[in-house]
């Protein structure tokens, strides 16, 4: 990775706004995918997944796609490479792979969710923070939504190694939704 890259996609996790989507998120990320072999790709997917991150906007994924696709362009990666970085950081939106490799880094964004309980609830206090123009009861109601329609899906992880947080996360979405 280009030096001035590294140091623009950390100056945006570093941005004031950010509680739980920054620096420690990445951070986080890459430890976990450093384990289980991430490819450069899906490393720099990793990167730009939340490069763009304002919680009133509904374009994050697709602006942080469009970022990567250009940003890795302008330091000579291929097309067809810096594609597939865009098409992975697509995949964020929705939590459901669409493209190589993407299964992997949707499991790493995912995996906080099975955490132990105690970090479970600070995680949620740091989304929180990141939505101080949204009524606490419209942020319970939202959060419940999305916790509902992830227990809905057949699968939370996609990858063996992403197969041990299936169960933790369950939990963990069904305490929070109080079931």
């Amino acid at each position: 990775m280009a030096d001035d890259l590294l140091l623009e996609l950390t100056r945006r996790y570093l941005e004031p706004h950010r509680h739980y989507h920054g620096i420690e998120h990445i951070a986080d990320m890459l430890h976990q995918g450093g384990r289980v072999g991430l490819d450069e790709g899906q490393v720099m997917a990793v990167w730009f997944h939340d490069a763009i991150y304002d919680a009133r906007s509904k374009t994050n994924e697709s602006d942080s796609a469009v970022l990567a696709r250009a940003r890795l362009l302008a330091i000579g990666w291929s097309h067809p490479d810096a594609t597939r970085v865009h098409d992975i950081v697509l995949a964020t939106r929705d939590h459901q792979p669409t493209v190589s490799g993407s299964d992997l880094v949707l499991d790493l964004d995912l995996m906080s969710l099975a955490v132990p309980w105690p970090r479970f609830t600070h995680n949620t206090e740091r989304i929180r923070a990141e939505y101080p123009h949204v009524a606490d009861a419209d942020f319970a109601a939202g959060r419940a939504a999305f916790f509902t329609r992830m227990l809905q899906r057949e699968r939370l992880f996609y990858t063996p190694w992403g197969a041990q947080f299936e169960a933790p996360a369950r939990n963990n979405i069904a305490r929070a939704l109080g079931r």
